[in-house]
C-alpha cells in the first residue's frame, strides 16, 4: 500500500507509534512500515508536496484499507493506543473485531481480527 501523506512525522507516529508497525527503511521524502519483518506492507512519501488537504469525501479514489491483526489482544491494544490519543470510534455493526480510525492525512483504516 503506497500513501501520499502531507507530514512524514505525523505518519510515523500513527503508524510506528500508534498501530505498532515497524519502520523498515528510511528514504528522502518516504518511509516504509511493516508487520514483522517484511521489506513493507504500507509506504509513506510526501513527494506530492507537504501540508497539501486530503481529498474530499466525494473524490475518486480509495474509500478505505484494512489492516488485519492476529488476536483480540492486539485489537485491544491498539483500541487503546487510539483512546489516549483521542482518534479512535468503534465500528457499531461490528465492536468487537474492528476500529474504524482515520490516520493524520484523513484516509479511514479498518483496523480488525478474524
Amino acid at each position: 500500500m503506497y500513501l501520499h501523506v502531507s507530514n512524514l512525522s505525523k505518519a510515523l507516529k500513527f503508524y510506528r507509534d500508534i498501530l505498532g508497525l515497524n519502520l523498515t527503511i528510511t528514504y528522502p521524502g518516504a518511509y516504509f512500515f511493516a508487520a514483522g519483518k517484511y521489506h513493507h506492507h504500507i509506504a509513506t512519501n510526501t513527494w506530492l508536496g507537504t501540508n497539501i488537504l486530503p481529498a474530499s469525501p466525494e473524490s475518486v479514489g480509495l474509500n478505505h484499507f484494512g489492516i488485519e491483526l492476529p488476536n483480540k489482544e492486539e485489537l485491544d491494544r491498539i483500541f487503546k493506543q487510539l483512546q489516549q490519543q483521542n482518534i479512535a470510534e468503534r465500528n457499531s455493526e461490528i465492536s468487537s473485531k474492528a476500529i474504524l480510525v482515520e490516520d493524520p492525512n484523513g484516509i479511514r483504516i479498518q483496523v480488525y481480527r478474524t
